[in-house]
């Protein structure tokens, strides 16, 4: 480890799993996670008398969601709750100290009692016919922008967080994994007094022994666009990249699990380009993914134009990062067996989030990837993170991508 960091003395044993509490049962969550099944009965009462469940990792006990996904419930923390669950708890999110959320005014996200949220967006859904395009500049806000209304970057590091996938995952996960997930979380999500899902598809895996189970699904999405009674509609659509390829007028992006390609122009492309050059390197580490989240218009030939968008990077297991060195530092600690989260920037700046935040040891540590140590204005942010820190006695793991990777193994 660099930087003379010791390594945290108290790692939380995993064996001793989390206990729960739903309607009048205490529950192992570690068993209810292995057998949903066998607590449906149980969830489901728990769900209808009291509307949620608590977690009895603190005092007092933080309440949990209750989700059906598929016909199978399960528990996911509360929102905006995760800072009030104990450290190493599998609900824990240090959301209130390590989250880019903070920097929204009132208005821009408010987050119901009922789990259900509402996000007020800085580009409309809809426009009277003949209005000027969106204008590129103002497809993802620079950091520090954050205020009234959330970007589309916010919406896509928010429908990350609520889908639950800003976590490392004990084991593998695709693109299928995550199709039920962040449908889930779009459901929850209103914009004005609709459903994020009533103007958002999230592409659905493609299954090759069905080939078109979802056409039909995605002709009435695209069916719902373009102008009515003065004014078109607009929809927005999430999926993994495929492909890039550059025509006369701009660019075609493919989405993997996808027919339709989207078209671009050259300078929106150029600016996505600009405001996220990690995620259009040529040089991003083998397995990591470019996710779009795409304001898109149907053209008068009938085909999809991006009018406004942003864009992620990810490891193979699709937890964010902001750069290929943290897409090799995410896939190194999931290698060793670590539990971790990525906190996200959303509009606000980032420069004082950790890269990530390791979740097994008491206190909670911060990992930093420091990518950029040639530069003066960075070096100085380094020595301000690592001053804040030390102040807070927050334990440490650093990397300098320029030597080799710290040694993540967990020590007892």
């Amino acid at each position: 480890m660099k930087g003379g960091w010791p390594r945290p003395s108290a790692v939380v044993d995993r064996r001793r799993s989390v206990q729960v509490r739903l309607a009048d049962r205490t529950v192992d969550l570690a068993r209810l996670r292995a057998q949903p099944g066998a607590h449906r009965a149980l969830l489901e009462r728990a769900r209808t008398v009291e509307g949620h469940g608590w977690c009895l990792c603190a005092e007092p006990a933080p309440r949990l969601v209750i989700r059906n996904r598929s016909g199978t419930y399960y528990l996911a923390c509360w929102p905006g709750g995760g800072a009030e669950h104990g450290s190493g708890c599998d609900f824990h999110r240090d959301g209130g100290a390590w989250s880019g959320r903070s920097s929204y005014r009132s208005g821009a996200l408010t987050e119901e009692l009922d789990g259900t949220a509402r996000a007020s967006l800085s580009v409309p859904l809809s426009v009277r016919a003949g209005e000027p395009e969106i204008r590129p500049d103002r497809t993802t806000p620079p950091h520090g922008s954050g205020g009234g209304r959330m970007s589309l970057l916010g919406l896509l590091h928010y429908l990350w967080e609520r889908a639950e996938l800003t976590t490392s995952p004990p084991g593998r996960r695709n693109w299928a994994d995550c199709h039920p997930a962040l449908l889930q979380a779009a459901g929850q999500i209103m914009i004005g007094d609709r459903p994020l899902t009533g103007s958002c598809y999230v592409v659905p895996p493609f299954d090759p022994a069905v080939p078109d189970r979802h056409r039909a699904s995605f002709e009435r999405f695209i069916n719902g666009l373009g102008t009515f009674a003065g004014r078109t509609r607009r929809g927005l659509i999430v999926g993994a990249v495929r492909a890039l390829a550059e025509t006369p007028y701009g660019h075609r992006i493919d989405l993997r699990h996808h027919r339709s390609p989207l078209f671009v122009s050259g300078a929106l492309y150029d600016r996505l380009r600009r405001a996220a050059p990690s995620v259009f390197a040529e040089s991003r580490p083998p397995g990591s993914e470019q996710i779009l989240l795409a304001l898109i218009q149907r053209s008068e030939a009938g085909n999809l134009s991006i009018v406004a968008a942003a864009t992620m990077l990810t490891n193979r297991r699709l937890v964010p990062a902001d750069s290929g060195h943290e897409v090799v530092m995410a896939d190194a600690l999931a290698a060793a067996g670590r539990a971790f989260y990525k906190p996200l920037r959303y509009d606000g700046d980032a420069d004082l989030l950790p890269d990530f935040v390791l979740t097994d040891t008491d206190p909670l540590t911060a990992v930093e990837v420091w990518g950029m140590l040639g530069r003066a204005d960075y070096a100085a942010r380094q020595r301000t993170k690592v001053a804040q820190y030390r102040l807070k006695q927050t334990p440490l793991i650093e990397w300098d991508p320029s030597g080799p990777l710290p040694d993540l193994a967990i020590r007892p």
